[in-house]
């Protein structure tokens, strides 16, 4: 229960799992990454990590734009992570405002930091922007003429302010001082490239503690995929809010990995032009009429029929060879076989081997596509009544009914110019096209 973020009106926050769990569990050495939508409850999230945490974590605002011109000496107050924290609990608390303030600026987190320590902060810097950055004198022959960053001969004040963000970030990393990071979008500021540069370096173990070792944990909340974890992406969470209830899911699988990772992206499968969803059927009157079908019944989404020639276990391996391994593809809820009711013994379970999900095999009740055409507009075809087609009985490649023979082949090819989308369909045809759109909505 977070406490109430206005005086005058008391409001109770809810969390679920109480971030009290998130906090004793996250005590190791890691990166943490929480996402969501605008509005979502992330920044609150990280609030209530940084009261949980108490002074030794800093809590890095999306504000962290800084103007620092020449450097002016700070003394470092023995009190300053007390007053910090006093600090952030008025801040918390005040009812007119988010919290969009650091209380340590870019010129106190380069003058604060030991020699050793603001060189690391200097070379770091320097790696990951591309830029040459060093302390100069404004007035080289004077010892106690003011200093200055230099960012390749020109003044760091001139950079710009992404590079600044980037110095004020590292730098609050290198502080001894704190054991725990939080930083709100540090996407804000940095160029896509910078961006997976700074989060290459946070994901790497090795060079992270070679770097910060006194850091325990970093805690990150973004909008940028760039920032997702992808060494450990069960330490990814999405973070909703409804009320006064913020729910933190954490990412399990590397399928709900990947979808997060395009929800990031501001894309959908299909609005960077991927399909919808696959259908592998197995023969050509398969292809023809539930391409019309299902075109029809979802003109806004691209849905890709593949006939398999009767062979669909080497039409699922061709696909993996395009989209990849299913279990760890967007595409593994979205990829449908349809088959006949007499297959051969053990398809079913080769196709879940390759990667098939089982509720996603359908599989018709009776042998044969006609069997889900519409009875209506068979009737309009044969001239008959509902009755004469509901026992539909298919022998051969002919179909007789009420004197009229057609093959397969002509039959489906006037069922599907026929079908206008209006028509009744068989219940099981229609229950696999809400499950079908289910797979994409």
């Amino acid at each position: 229960m977070v406490p109430p973020f206005t005086t005058d009106t008391p409001q109770e926050i809810n969390f679920n799992p109480d971030l009290s769990e998130i906090v004793q569990n996250t005590r190791r050495p890691n990166l943490y990454v929480f996402s969501g939508s605008n509005n979502s409850g992330k920044s609150l999230l990280l609030k209530f990590l940084k009261l949980q945490l108490g002074p030794t974590c800093y809590y890095l605002s999306p504000v962290r734009f800084y103007h620092v011109y020449h450097l002016s000496s700070v003394p470092k107050d023995p009190n300053r992570l007390t007053n910090y924290d006093q600090q952030f609990h008025q801040t918390y608390l005040n009812q007119e405002q988010n919290h969009e303030q650091n209380f340590i600026d870019l010129n106190t987190t380069i003058t604060t930091l030991s020699n050793n320590k603001r060189k690391l902060l200097l070379e770091l810097c320097s790696e990951l922007i591309g830029n040459t950055f060093t302390i100069k004198k404004v007035d080289p022959n004077n010892d106690f003429s003011q200093s200055y960053v230099d960012m390749d001969g020109y003044n760091l004040n001139v950079s710009s302010t992404g590079t600044r963000l980037l110095m004020t970030l590292l730098g609050i990393c290198f502080d001894e001082s704190f054991t725990h990071i939080i930083i709100d979008e540090p996407e804000l500021g940095l160029s896509p490239r910078v961006q997976s540069a700074v989060s290459d370096f946070f994901q790497n173990d090795t060079r992270r503690n070679e770097y910060f070792p006194h850091l325990q944990a970093i805690y990150i909340a973004t909008h940028s995929h760039i920032f997702l974890n992808r060494k450990d992406f069960t330490s990814n969470f999405i973070v909703s809010k409804n009320g006064n209830n913020v729910s933190c899911q954490q990412i399990k699988t590397v399928n709900d990995f990947h979808k997060l990772q395009y929800n990031l992206l501001g894309n959908t499968l299909e609005s960077m032009f991927f399909p919808s969803a696959f259908v592998i059927v197995e023969g050509k009157t398969d292809y023809n009429y539930l391409e019309r079908v299902i075109s029809l019944k979802f003109p806004d989404n691209k849905i890709t029929i593949i006939g398999s020639n009767g062979d669909p276990k080497k039409k699922v391996h061709s696909l993996k060879e395009v989209i990849g391994d299913l279990e760890k593809s967007p595409y593994k809820t979205r990829v449908f076989v349809v088959l006949d009711k007499v297959v051969n013994p053990g398809l079913k379970a080769e196709l879940i081997k390759q990667g098939i999900l089982e509720e996603n095999i359908i599989q018709w009740s009776r042998n044969g596509i006609e069997y889900v055409y519409p009875v209506q507009t068979l009737c309009k075809i044969f001239g008959c009544q509902p009755a004469s087609v509901e026992n539909l009985d298919l022998t051969g490649d002919r179909i007789t009914i009420n004197g009229i023979t057609k093959t397969k082949n002509e039959l489906a090819d006037e069922v599907t110019k026929f079908y206008s989308g209006q028509e009744i369909l068989p219940q099981e045809l229609e229950q696999f096209l809400i499950k079908l759109e289910a797979s994409f909505n």
